[in-house]
């Protein structure tokens, strides 16, 4: 007989390799049938938890308030999609609307009953169930890669992971999935033959990301990997501060950020290290500029925001698509999920993501100085706590904002339950 908390591991397990195939399978079938494809897995893992508690009629309070915040952020999102419809941005429909809405609510929701089904399991690691569903995206991306297998709908070369959607977001999970691997090689030293495997696996993983050659995302993984590998996070103080003010800093020391660009290590490794593309990060400075202007001096809609693809309501990038020769501003984003969310959801929006922010970096550096079994999570927070603030990749229906929310999922059980 199959455990109900088998059956929930193993579909969220498949919901991440699926999730990255389904941008593949979307771009040659169609964007909404993509959406369905991705949101399966954990639309029946919810499902099956609504059957099996009406079954039961077990409907006892479970969830902590951390539960209501994320579902209050997330609703700031879903009415952000339904203002983009209503202001008739190209591209949105109301299928598309719903089915968006899906993929923000049902990978969360989902890791949350996971959780729930394995809060008697004395062995069961939340943190481990996502490393590996995590590692079997990699995995498919890899063979497909090897297979000689195209990236479609990317636009960049560098793009070379078939099954993710989006530029940079193969860098990402690869740097999220290599901390989070680093504590496997601290555990693996008294078994050589594992210790092995573990380090060729991360040294592929670090391969592909001299390949894909994003800078910022590696050096944000540089210098987290240097302060993991020797400990000194430990007694590091104000990093959640820091990153507050992620974009104000390099836009601040954009020079300073070349000079160790152009240090022999780096240079060795990345190829595009043009003055004029690192200190504008390769056209981003215009875009963050032009958002920032708005925000000290227009301000229009910035309490509640002004929805999906604002900029493009109040022709922020306007010029910014002439600069990069685009036809249409809609095609563009803001590269930060920072401005985008400020844009498009207001201070609301951005006030709510900030304070779930907070709440998961105290958890997984309390997880972490414990040496619990969910402390490799804290390196992969940690890393999203400054990519969200330089890429895009923890917005909307990307996969690094069902990353992210699954991180938080732990938060939204508790304490009784989660010891029951």
């Amino acid at each position: 007989m199959i455990r109900k908390s088998r059956l929930v591991n193993a579909l969220f397990l498949l919901g991440f390799p699926l999730f990255g195939y389904s941008s593949y399978y979307g771009a040659t079938n169609g964007l909404s049938k993509g959406f369905i494809m991705a949101a399966a897995p954990f639309v029946a893992i919810i499902l099956f938890h609504f059957i099996d508690t009406l079954y039961r009629r077990s409907f006892e309070r479970r969830l902590t308030p951390v539960w209501w915040l994320c579902m209050a952020y997330m609703a700031t999102l879903v009415w952000s999609m339904f203002v983009g419809l209503r202001h008739g941005i190209p591209g949105v429909q109301m299928g598309n609307v719903l089915l968006s809405s899906l993929i923000f609510l049902a990978p969360f929701n989902a890791a949350v009953i996971v959780i729930l089904h394995n809060r008697d399991e004395p062995d069961f690691s939340f943190g481990r169930l996502l490393f590996m569903g995590l590692g079997l995206l990699l995995l498919i991306n890899v063979l497909g890669y090897f297979a000689g297998v195209t990236a479609l709908g990317t636009g960049d070369e560098r793009a070379i992971f078939p099954y993710i959607r989006g530029r940079y977001t193969g860098v990402h999970v690869l740097a999220v999935f290599c901390l989070m691997l680093m504590f496997q090689l601290t555990k693996a030293g008294r078994r050589p033959v594992h210790f092995l495997l573990i380090l060729i696996a991360y040294l592929m993983c670090v391969y592909f990301m001299i390949q894909i050659n994003s800078r910022l995302s590696f050096m944000v993984f540089a210098v987290l990997t240097v302060l993991f590998m020797t400990r000194a996070i430990k007694v590091v103080r104000g990093l959640y501060t820091i990153s507050l003010f992620t974009i104000p800093l390099l836009l601040s020391f954009s020079l300073l950020v070349y000079k160790v660009l152009t240090t022999p290590v780096f240079a060795a490794i990345l190829q595009r290290v043009s003055k004029e593309d690192v200190t504008t990060f390769n056209g981003r400075s215009y875009i963050w500029t032009a958002i920032g202007d708005w925000a000290l001096h227009d301000r229009t809609g910035l309490l509640f925001g002004n929805g999906y693809k604002g900029h493009y309501y109040l022709h922020l990038l306007d010029f910014v698509a002439v600069l990069w020769q685009e036809p249409h501003a809609y095609n563009l984003h803001s590269h930060s999920t920072f401005t985008e969310v400020l844009v498009g959801q207001g201070i609301l929006g951005i006030a709510l993501l900030y304070l779930l922010l907070w709440k998961g970096f105290k958890y997984y550096r309390a997880r972490y100085l414990e040496g619990g079994l969910d402390a490799p999570l804290f390196a992969g927070f940690v890393y999203l706590l400054f990519i969200w603030q330089l890429d895009i990749f923890c917005y909307g229906t990307d996969i690094g904002h069902s990353i992210l929310f699954c991180m938080l999922a732990p938060l939204c059980i508790a304490p009784m339950v989660k010891a029951r």
